[in-house]
């Protein structure tokens, strides 16, 4: 991203390391939403990702 915060992250206080550059040679920790699914629902609302609100994004939260 560009530096600027997604919208459902308003409001929320996020640990230094959410801001770290990623270490490409390490496996990614799992985000636990379905982004295939959220980035379709994005592109069918005419949004960037980043513009979805906590409210939509909860519909791709992964259940465990």
């Amino acid at each position: 991203m560009n530096g600027t915060r997604p919208a459902f992250l308003a409001g929320k206080t996020l640990p230094s390391s959410y801001f770290e550059k990623p270490n490409p040679y390490k496996n990614a920790p799992s985000c636990n939403v379905n982004l295939l699914q959220l980035s379709r629902y994005a592109k069918s609302q005419g949004k960037p990702i980043s513009q979805v609100t906590a409210e939509e994004l909860e519909r791709f939260v992964l259940k465990k």
